[in-house]
């Protein structure tokens, strides 16, 4: 919009230019941060519609977590196959639904004999990937978060699918998933997508060595259990070959911490050459009182009550940090270590003083200008060697 006036072209285009400025500082006073208020009796209430009552919501991430090997995508194809069949206990139950798998742990041929095995409605299953093209030469590629979100977004839209499955979701994330930034950078925009669509969208994390609490064992940053609104932990039993489901986190029941448990049985299916092939399926889900924590410390333990096993886990963990970080201060160990493994200082400390080859010793940060004393933890070097490696308040090796 200008400003017409009674001038030459040259009066006319400064009127024009003053306009344009005037409009620019109008919208300049709009921009910004502001608190935003809404009275709660203009919000509307809607239940929680389940895809798999209680553990799979809609309009939320859902995670599946829990040691490699344990089923952990073999319960989500469970999942996926009876939901193309309507045979889920949730709110689409009798309601065939289309689902899409975007894993890159399987390729598409093992990943539709897992399906089929699990007796999917195969017209109902759409593998995803996503074609990345540069000077004219096309590479099919993962998905990666945040980047392709807009582009699934609207496939998802298009396509009507009720259920995305990604295997595993530390594979699409773009950055560092020990920094809870990088991990809410990327499933942010994810759990919007699921909000807006009304979809249920699982994701497959692995676990973490050891005992204790089995959620903090999840991979990563604690930003995974922030983040989703569901958490399903899995674990194999040593000694009873089940496995055991427990739903950790639920903020839309009160089933929260209800457990189950199945076995693995084999199916055989013939594949598109005629060969026969065996492939394993969930066979007798049903609860149990046995939760995931169980399992997990009585496997980890494995008859062995001093807990040697888990320290064992601890002291391989911080002997790999310091080859890799250098001489690091003790504060920032315990925090990475807590972040990453779930591992206590107590821990640490106690692993410090069983290791013998490599030692672990600490001195003095010469560093450090403050108050008291600061400590820098390192591997003994061997005396042939003349590395030397400046301290690093986060892990960060200098060669000289």
């Amino acid at each position: 919009m200008g400003v017409e006036v009674a001038a030459n072209p040259q009066q006319q285009a400064i009127a024009d230019a003053l306009w344009d400025n005037v409009e620019k500082q109008a919208r300049a006073q709009h921009d910004g941060r502001r608190i935003a208020l809404t009275r709660a009796c203009d919000v509307k209430v809607e239940r929680p519609v389940f895809l798999h009552n209680p553990l799979v919501p809609t309009k939320v991430l859902t995670l599946i977590a829990g040691r490699a090997g344990v089923s952990k995508s073999t319960l989500s194809i469970d999942i996926a196959a009876k939901a193309t069949l309507g045979k889920l206990t949730g709110d689409w139950q009798h309601q065939p639904v289309t689902v899409a798998f975007a894993a890159i742990e399987d390729d598409m041929g093992m990943q539709k004999a897992r399906l089929q095995a699990a007796g999917a409605d195969m017209n109902r299953v759409l593998f995803l990937t996503v074609d990345d093209t540069r000077d004219g030469n096309t590479v099919s590629t993962g998905l990666q978060l945040p980047d392709d979100t807009a582009t699934l977004r609207d496939t998802l839209r298009e396509h009507d699918v009720k259920l995305l499955v990604i295997d595993p979701i530390t594979s699409c994330i773009d950055g560092n998933t020990d920094k809870r930034d990088d991990v809410r950078r990327s499933l942010d925009p994810l759990a919007a997508t699921a909000q807006e669509l009304g979809i249920a969208i699982i994701g497959i994390l692995h676990f973490n060595k050891g005992g204790g609490y089995a959620s903090d064992k999840v991979s990563g940053s604690h930003a995974f259990r922030d983040t989703v609104r569901s958490l399903i932990l899995v674990a194999k039993d040593d000694e009873t070959g089940e496995c055991v489901v427990t739903l950790d986190k639920s903020s839309y029941t009160p089933q929260q911490g209800a457990s189950y448990k199945y076995t693995l049985a084999p199916r055989f299916i013939t594949d598109d050459d005629g060969e026969r092939m065996e492939v394993p399926i969930i066979a007798g889900f049903t609860p149990t009182d046995t939760n995931v924590n169980e399992v997990i410390n009585r496997n980890v333990t494995g008859g062995d009550t001093t807990g040697r096993a888990a320290d064992n886990e601890v002291a391989d963990w911080l002997t790999a940090y310091l080859a890799e970080n250098g001489p690091t201060n003790c504060k920032q160990i315990a925090a990475d270590a807590k972040d990453a493994e779930g591992y206590t200082f107590k821990q640490l400390q106690h692993a410090r003083e069983r290791l013998t080859s490599p030692r672990v010793i600490a001195r003095k940060d010469p560093t450090y200008t403050g108050r008291g004393r600061r400590s820098l933890w390192e591997l003994e070097q061997p005396e042939c060697t003349s590395t030397y490696y400046a301290p690093s308040t986060h892990g960060v090796k200098y060669g000289a």
